[in-house]
């Protein structure tokens, strides 16, 4: 992987858009949230699109079912394609403002309005579908699939799969069994969708090739 440099003007937004990527990447809701009032924090100039249509009353991830991991994936699509668009923006910019405007087109929370509609659902509905889902997936895929084990120590890799083990029936407690079934053989490609989507937004930053 290789590092591009970045002008100064640029530097803390995407320190601050590296901060979301890497919160989106490992499944986990509270982390996802902090990142991103970090970000909006961080920055007075030009901040996030404020999300559209999101209810006071959030859902429970109680009420999500089999058919929410195809509105899953078809959102990561459409995200993905929106996370592209801010790329072919970064690579136009005229000037620093432009760059951020691009920058932040591709995190989470402007993404989130194109994945919303592609997924059939308001974007509060769409954000708890995509954060329990990313999680759940994250549990039952396989560790293998996301780093070499062969060359780490026995005990490190143990630990890792137990401390997976141990998310998964966390996030399961509160989740019907039929999606839990539903996701098992869809997990590993699900997961491998997001991890790539969560690749295409640093790269759309303008922060790897």
């Amino acid at each position: 992987m290789q590092t591009l440099s970045v002008r100064p003007a640029n530097a803390t937004a995407i320190a601050m858009f590296a901060a979301l990527a890497l919160a989106a990447c490992n499944g986990k809701p509270s982390d996802r949230a902090a990142a991103d009032s970090a970000a909006r924090r961080g920055d007075t100039t030009v901040s996030p699109p404020t999300p559209a249509g999101t209810s006071s009353a959030a859902p429970a991830a109680e009420a999500l079912g089999p058919d929410d991991i195809d509105r899953w994936q078809r959102g990561m699509d459409a995200e993905l394609t929106a996370v592209h668009d801010a790329g072919i923006r970064l690579t136009n910019a005229k000037n620093s403002t432009d760059s951020l405007n691009a920058i932040f087109a591709a995190n989470g929370s402007a993404t989130r309005a194109a994945g919303a509609k592609a997924a059939g659902v308001d974007e509060a509905r769409y954000q708890l579908i995509a954060n329990t889902l990313a999680s759940l997936a994250a549990g039952i895929s396989p560790l293998e699939q996301e780093m070499d084990v062969a060359k780490m120590p026995a005990s490190a890799v143990d630990a890792m799969k137990h401390a997976r083990r141990q998310s998964l029936a966390s996030v399961s407690a509160t989740l019907s069994p039929a999606l839990v079934e539903a996701m098992r053989p869809r997990a590993a490609a699900l997961r491998k969708q997001a991890l790539t989507l969560a690749g295409e937004r640093l790269k759309a930053a303008g922060m790897t090739r």
